[in-house]
């Protein structure tokens, strides 16, 4: 799991517009049962997304 930290994340809001985030960390949510990935948008802001939320990942 430590090989997407450092990554960017491309994922889709539910306007359809497409954001980039740089993956922080990773935990698993015991209520959702599934892996979180903690990033930070290009403005600063935190973001959490599971691993269907996230479009694909690149360097």
């Amino acid at each position: 799991m430590k090989k997407y930290i450092g990554k960017r994340m491309e994922y889709y809001t539910s306007k359809g517009e497409k954001r980039i985030a740089t993956c922080t960390g990773i935990e698993f949510h015991q209520l959702l049962k599934k892996w979180v990935f903690k990033g930070i948008s290009p403005f600063g802001n935190e973001v959490r997304l599971s691993k269907d939320e996230i479009y694909k990942f690149s360097k």
